[in-house]
């Protein structure tokens, strides 16, 4: 054969250039832009049959770059739109087939099934809309479907002040921020003061464990701001029996001593008859000894001890010897916390976005759905997905939140499986 020769192109590979050569028409695009790291020129050869050796490798090149691993009857199905799609159309109906391809949206099992159902029409017509075949201007319908497909867009929004000025009505902008969350009332704190509560009454030990997240230290701050006799130490892993006392020195204004024992008796005789309440929090990751001191403390001062950590608290008190006494002293100790409750993932969404987030459903089988997608963890939702909802939903209030965007900000994101 004379390489002079073009090469005879099977009836595959005519249908698959055919196809590229309308899909470049329709995006606009000219050889130029893909290349795909062959020469320029055989790009072209390649589209315009003259190619004189096999041209599959480019052909397979250039079919990944525009469809990925869609089939040609796929792409059959979408070509050969009706005149009432404009250009703009067509290359949205190109991104709407594409993302349906992707791994996150089939992971998802969504579907042109599924897009009818949220939309409330037929899998029929949105089939004809997606393939070009719908009779009607497509644009508004387009567009609707694309707003359920598109990748959430996390970045922070971005306003001028020309157009915030422009604004008939300025939308309320809420924003999360670590350290500073306000406090909202849980199952969880409510479960933290009661054995603060009961500890500072009985003058004896209680114990509050859960798993991380749950938001164990947010309910604590919350009651020793709203009950000035408590005494909250902060614990560690660096925290042992003379942290433990000198920060109960440091709280009651005492001089320090070089002594530890005579730092306890200061502490001791401070405490003696009042009404106070020393809560240790973090009491798991504490030293051994780091409650020592506690025990006689509250022995001889008559005063409660509130222990607050996570669940390797509980196996600590019940399995090692060293915290015997202590778990002979506890006057209340409820079952270690696994999850928050779905009434406070609903609160917490709610009173946190401050009723600026727009729900595509906000009924029961919804916040069931949330609170499994979070794994029951405050910290899971308030921390780490809350702030991309509300960035999200800053930059496109009309778009309603739905599963469908959780999963991809989970996906894209927080590097979690879509639920």
């Amino acid at each position: 054969m004379s390489y002079k020769t073009p090469f005879t192109y099977s009836d595959e590979q005519t249908l698959r250039v055919e196809l590229i050569n309308q899909e470049m028409s329709t995006l606009g695009l000219t050889p130029e832009k893909l290349t795909c790291g062959y020469a320029l020129q055989s790009i072209k050869e390649t589209l315009a049959f003259t190619c004189t050796i096999n041209p599959q490798k480019i052909i397979d090149e250039l079919w990944q770059e525009l469809f990925n691993d869609a089939s040609i009857n796929e792409i059959q199905k979408r070509n050969g739109f009706n005149k009432s799609y404009s250009k703009a159309d067509r290359d949205l109906c190109t991104r709407i087939c594409l993302r349906l391809q992707s791994p996150e949206i089939r992971d998802q099992n969504i579907t042109s099934a599924s897009i009818a159902a949220s939309m409330g029409k037929s899998a029929a017509t949105i089939s004809q809309l997606i393939n070009g075949k719908y009779n009607a201007n497509p644009s508004k319908h387009l567009h609707n479907i694309w707003g359920i497909l598109q990748p959430a867009e996390l970045e922070q929004p971005k306003q001028s002040a020309d157009k915030q000025v422009a604004e008939p009505e300025e939308r309320k902008q809420v924003s999360i921020v670590y350290g500073k969350v306000p406090f909202i009332p849980t199952s969880t704190s409510k479960l933290i003061a009661m054995a603060c509560d009961q500890a500072r009454q009985r003058r004896r030990f209680s114990v509050f464990a859960g798993q991380a997240g749950l938001g164990k230290t947010k309910g604590i701050s919350e009651y020793c701001r709203n009950n000035k006799e408590a005494i909250l130490i902060a614990g560690s892993e660096q925290t042992s029996s003379t942290q433990v006392l000198d920060q109960l020195i440091l709280a009651l204004g005492l001089s320090r001593c070089p002594s530890a024992y005579k730092n306890m008796q200061k502490i001791i005789m401070a405490l003696r008859d009042t009404d106070r309440l020393i809560i240790l929090d973090e009491a798991d990751k504490c030293k051994p000894n780091a409650l020592d001191p506690l025990r006689t403390i509250s022995d001889q001062a008559i005063v409660g001890v509130t222990l607050v950590g996570n669940i390797q608290l509980v196996d600590k008190l019940q399995t090692q010897e060293r915290y015997e006494l202590i778990a002979s002293r506890v006057c209340f100790w409820p079952k270690p916390i696994g999850q928050v409750t779905v009434e406070d993932i609903q609160t917490l969404f709610i009173e946190l976005t401050e009723g600026t987030i727009k729900l595509a459903s906000d009924d029961a089988a919804w916040w069931q759905w949330l609170h499994k997608r979070v794994e029951g963890n405050a910290r899971e939702l308030v921390e780490n997905l809350l702030p991309h909802v509300l960035n999200h939903a800053a930059k496109k209030p009309d778009v309603a939140i739905d599963k469908l965007l959780i999963n991809g900000i989970f996906s894209s994101v927080l590097n979690k499986p879509a639920v």
